[in-house]
């Protein structure tokens, strides 16, 4: 059962669900899980696709983790968290360097589709879905399922999704902002989209992952276009063609390049998708001749 702190109880009752894969949480502690973070609690029970594939299940370990000693490190961000290969299974360790432990240390296999976790004492009661697992998760688990992660923004208008993509500073949020002021459709994110091939349909899902704009919503729609984002003095659209548009998307995709064997189904699944959904180029100003030009634009690529 859910209560309004959003607590998570035992046997993996009130499952997240991130672009519709169920994160179960087996074996929690006696007292429920809580989900701090205000927009994840919008992904409990949420975003329903029609997809009956397999969950993300995640046993909570009571145990000390494994030692990584003789594990090799093969990604670092020097700043929290790393992760290694005992040659059979990955392991993530959340470690900021203020802090003499680590925070959680989580094992998985390429799939990711059972993880063993081992926390910190002190957040027992936490849900261990948080960055950066749930992302590394589900970048694991999507990429030999037909799906991916990327820097985006995602309007969801007349039952069809819309994507905005961009690296940091290419204008994800100010694009957000100003559409939601003009009331234009819905905004599942500002900052991070999943996109999945279901039933043949490209589907893009919002995410809890929010931008400067705070925008995170559970919902979901069929892909209608993908727009690459960049700053301008005046508002201008150009078509891209299939080859052009993978090349854009590849660097703003969520991609383990230190594992060729992941990276790659992601890399063919970003082709797929630029082979299936049209893609353009689009400069915008920041004012509400933005809008109007959008609005026109949208009649003509739906």
């Amino acid at each position: 059962m859910i209560t309004r702190e959003s607590r998570v109880g035992r046997g993996g009752c009130g499952a997240l669900r991130i672009a519709g894969v169920p994160i179960i949480v087996l074996n929690p502690p006696r007292q429920g899980l809580k989900i701090f973070n205000s927009l994840y609690r919008r992904f409990v029970n949420g975003d329903q696709a029609d997809d009956s594939g397999p969950a993300i299940a995640i046993e909570m370990k009571q145990s000390p983790p494994p030692a990584l000693a003789g594990m090799q490190k093969i990604f670092d961000t020097r700043e929290s968290w790393a992760l290694y290969n005992d040659g059979r299974r990955l392991w993530a360790v959340y470690h900021p360097p203020r802090y003499a432990s680590p925070f959680w240390v989580a094992g998985f296999d390429c799939r990711a589709s059972r993880v063993d976790y081992f926390g910190a004492g002190s957040c027992e009661s936490s849900h261990p879905v948080g960055y950066p697992l749930d992302q590394l998760l589900l970048m694991y688990f999507l990429a030999r399922r037909k799906g991916i992660l990327t820097h985006a923004a995602g309007l969801v208008l007349k039952r069809k999704a819309f994507i905005f993509a961009g690296a940091s500073g290419a204008g994800k949020s100010t694009l957000s902002e100003l559409l939601v002021r003009a009331k234009i459709g819905e905004m599942l994110s500002d900052e991070r989209m999943i996109v999945r091939q279901i039933a043949g349909r490209m589907i893009a899902f919002g995410t809890p992952w929010a931008g400067t704009a705070g925008i995170a919503r559970a919902g979901n729609a069929p892909l209608a276009a993908i727009f690459f984002l960049k700053h301008g003095e005046s508002n201008r659209i150009e078509k891209l063609a299939v080859a052009a548009a993978a090349d854009r998307l590849l660097p703003l995709a969520s991609i383990p390049w230190y594992d060729p064997e992941t990276a790659m189904p992601i890399i063919a699944f970003a082709k797929r998708i630029m082979a299936k959904v049209p893609a353009y180029e689009m400069s915008f100003t920041t004012d509400r001749s933005a809008i109007d030009f959008f609005r026109k634009i949208i009649k003509k690529v739906s």
